[in-house]
């Protein structure tokens, strides 16, 4: 069974904003701390239903928020142009994601808010993998570049007041999510060619463990960067494998490609598995085992077959 402790997040966490309470991580935190505890601030780009507040990062204006004035203590950043490509080509992601941070984290510090800033294991090259909490960044990418970017301007602004997560594969486990396993799912189901990198290596993470072991971070006060990441590492290849066998799905029907053969605008590292140490030594958290998460997504799927 999915383990459902996760979802019980700690009373004493501090009064937090989420900043993009609308995309796929964001919204996960939205929903959690909005059954555990109405009383937070959420925004969204256009704002709109369900509390949701304005905020556009192309031009950060907390004022209206009044945080520091209702109790806030920290401020989660989620959002951001998360897509790789869209990166590489859109001006428009680097005033968002640099520039619009910036200042956003700016505002935030002169409040006494602390920036909680949600960062990427695409802030390394992937020559390596088994990357600590205090490896030295080398992002290939111009998606890692903007991340690194901000990783080191709250080192050296947010007076030591900050909170870095680093996220590796986040994934969820409701069916039609589009996510890692769910996206794979759905192929097999149509009878489809699954093609899977060998050579792409990370430590895919449920969403809601996320939410749970950054909400114990919080109310520990912890400060700082920490990997926040499922402590296994897979190959896309593997995952592909192990949830064809829980499907029954022709094994023989999943094509292992190198990552190189994909065709991507821009070049993905190859191995960019995080080692969560600080995390696992500071709080008692226990991440979901991939194999729950695998005999959950094929029963999503099972029905259909």
């Amino acid at each position: 069974m999915i383990n459902e402790d996760n979802n019980i997040l700690p009373a004493d966490r501090p009064k937090s904003a989420i900043i993009g309470a609308t995309g796929f991580i964001g919204s996960a935190f939205f929903e959690a701390y909005r059954k555990s505890n109405s009383d937070f601030t959420a925004t969204s780009r256009r704002g709109g239903p369900g509390g949701l507040s304005k905020l556009d990062l192309l031009s950060p204006d907390i004022s209206g928020l009044k945080l520091s004035r209702t109790g806030h203590k920290d401020a989660l950043i989620l959002a951001a142009v998360a897509g790789i490509d869209r990166c590489e080509i859109e001006p428009a992601a680097r005033k968002i994601n640099v520039d619009g941070t910036r200042d956003l984290i700016k505002q935030l510090v002169a409040e006494g808010i602390k920036p909680v800033f949600f960062s990427s294991d695409y802030v390394f090259d992937g020559a390596a993998g088994n990357y600590p909490d205090d490896a030295i960044t080398r992002p290939i990418t111009e998606y890692g570049r903007q991340k690194a970017e901000i990783e080191a301007f709250l080192k050296e602004k947010a007076q030591g007041n900050y909170l870095i997560i680093r996220l590796s594969k986040v994934f969820g486990l409701k069916k039609g999510d589009n996510t890692l396993l769910d996206e794979m799912a759905g192929i097999m189901s149509r009878d489809g060619e699954v093609r899977a990198a060998y050579d792409q290596i990370f430590c895919p993470t449920l969403v809601r463990d996320v939410v749970g072991a950054v909400a114990r971070l919080q109310a520990r006060d912890c400060r700082g960067i920490y990997n926040v990441c499922f402590p296994e590492k897979w190959s896309r290849c593997d995952l592909a494998q192990a949830l064809a066998q829980k499907l029954s799905f022709d094994v023989s029907r999943i094509r292992k490609v190198s990552l190189d053969e994909i065709g991507f605008k821009a070049r993905r590292p190859k191995n960019t598995s995080l080692i969560p140490r600080k995390l696992l030594a500071e709080i008692d958290f226990k991440f979901t085992p991939m194999a729950e998460c695998l005999e959950r997504v094929a029963e999503n799927w099972s029905k259909i077959r």
